[in-house]
């Protein structure tokens, strides 16, 4: 009889024991897996993966894409931007109406005109002044914002991929911003 209760205590023990290691493997293999690059087969289309070559992070809405921007130059971190929403032409375009020779010079440029750091990363973009040109475009006017503690960014032409919304052109502020209800 005692050896009877031991073999159905192994029965339990053993179902603990795969479990236990089975999550263990599904954890390691998550912790240890190499990152999504984006890169890949789509069946045969060009070998790529659809949104290859696109940025693998970009923001959730064209205000947040621009504040990212606002942020990255008030904390002086071009990482932060440059190769996810600035990325490609949009950086390019950033780093030319900045007189830089590429979008991370154009942060610390931007950035040596920050005077209140806190304020000028803290900036807001109110609804006016994002126009949005159907679903997966819009324009932000930095000259529709209240920006304190540095200058004015210009205007970001924004696009919505597969992987958020990024800059894909940039350009000084107009003469005369646009108002809320021309968009």
């Amino acid at each position: 009889m005692a050896k009877e209760r031991r073999r159905r205590a192994y029965l339990p023990a053993g179902i603990v024991i795969l479990a236990v290691l089975g999550g263990g493997q599904y954890y390691l293999s998550n912790i240890f897996a190499p990152a999504d690059t984006g890169s890949g087969s789509n069946g045969g289309s060009g070998g790529t993966a659809p949104g290859a070559g696109q940025p693998l992070k970009g923001e959730a809405n064209p205000s947040y894409a621009v504040v990212s921007v606002y942020t990255a130059v008030a904390a002086n971190e071009p990482d932060l931007v440059c190769h996810d929403v600035l990325g490609g032409i949009g950086g390019v375009h950033f780093a030319k109406d900045f007189d830089a020779s590429s979008c991370d010079d154009a942060i610390h440029k931007a950035f040596a005109k920050v005077t209140d750091r806190n304020a000028y990363g803290g900036v807001t973009v109110p609804q006016g002044a994002v126009h949005n040109t159907g679903s997966s475009s819009a324009t932000v006017y930095s000259c529709a914002m209240s920006i304190s503690g540095g200058g004015s960014l210009g205007t970001f032409l924004l696009s919505n991929t597969a992987n958020g919304w990024i800059v894909v052109d940039h350009q000084p502020d107009p003469a005369t911003c646009p108002s809320a209800a021309s968009g």
